[in-house]
């Protein structure tokens, strides 16, 4: 009887020990404040247009959508008179829409793109 009682309070230790995280892997159009916009570029493609706002600033119009699927992960429950069942978490799907102008300190045309940084990010509705 006690080796019973061993076993079914480690299963009961562990099984607390295990969480579902359902973070998606991408950033928020914020995160890239601080960044040069080549990063932006880089994820996401060439941005819809670009103008300058004023001596020192170009604002950089991008409009993306991208759809992500989480979950689909198996958890397990016991019976202990049938034994263990597989079962999966649902899946879901996640759009991020993310439609504004990065704007960017670039005091000069000549300046390189991997140099520009993003200061703002101004979103369009």
């Amino acid at each position: 009887m006690r080796p019973i009682l061993i076993l079914l309070a480690t299963a009961l230790s562990l099984g607390g020990c295990t969480t579902a995280t359902y973070e998606a892997a991408e950033m928020s159009c914020s995160d890239y404040i601080g960044k040069p916009i080549s990063s932006r570029i880089a994820a996401y493609g060439p941005p819809t247009s670009v103008y300058r706002i004023n001596a020192t600033q170009v604002g950089y119009v991008f409009k993306t959508k991208s759809t992500t699927y989480v979950g689909g992960e198996p958890y397990y429950t016991v019976n202990y008179l049938t034994g263990a069942d597989k079962h999966h978490m649902p899946v879901r799907q996640i759009t991020r829409v993310c439609h504004g102008v990065y704007v960017v300190h670039a005091p000069s045309d000549a300046m390189p793109v991997s140099e520009r940084v993003i200061v703002a990010v101004r979103a369009k509705g």
